[in-house]
């Protein structure tokens, strides 16, 4: 029987914010979902509503999709992660051209409405996820393998410091 592994530090410095993101996004569409579509219904009847509710819950979808995608893939080496990744990418894409083509002329829902929502779905969740991003505080190095300094160690490290800041200086 195989033993729990623990991801390597690169997959936990990325799942973390992601998570958060899928955390953070749901949180506010699970409020914004529901009350936008009853606004909209109660102020400009269910053409209004049905438009609101549809544009934002494609983004919600595509953009949820793509990092539910990316933490399930981060296991993954760099080139298989990539490819899954851009392969639901672009999956998500086709789907997105039929819905938008199945819709195209269908009048229960009012095409203002949609896009102002969809746009609002877009920007709401472009900014949580840059939010998040921006706020993450990611490693540059993994220094939980390394063996203890030595004296002769830390003497080179300074010398290596102290070169360090004098080209930084200009010296």
């Amino acid at each position: 029987m195989s033993e729990p592994t623990t991801p390597p530090p690169g997959v936990a410095a990325f799942l973390a914010p992601m998570r958060r993101v899928l955390t953070i996004t749901g949180v506010g569409l699970t409020v914004l979902l529901p009350v936008g579509a009853v606004l909209g219904w109660a102020l400009g009847g269910s053409e209004v509503g049905l438009g609101i509710l549809l544009g934002l819950a494609i983004p919600a979808a595509f953009f949820g999709a793509t990092v539910l995608t990316g933490v399930l893939a981060a296991r993954l080496d760099n080139t298989r992660f990539v490819g899954v990744v851009v392969g639901s990418w672009l999956l998500k894409i086709i789907v997105l051209m039929v819905i938008m083509a199945l819709v195209k002329d269908a009048e229960f829902f009012d095409r203002m409405a949609f896009f102002v929502s969809f746009v609002v779905g877009v920007a709401g969740w472009l900014a949580a996820e840059g939010i998040v991003v921006l706020r993450t505080r990611v490693p540059y190095v993994d220094v939980s393998g390394q063996k203890p300094l030595t004296s002769k160690d830390s003497d080179n490290v300074a010398l290596v410091e102290d070169a360090a800041q004098g080209e930084a200086r200009g010296v």
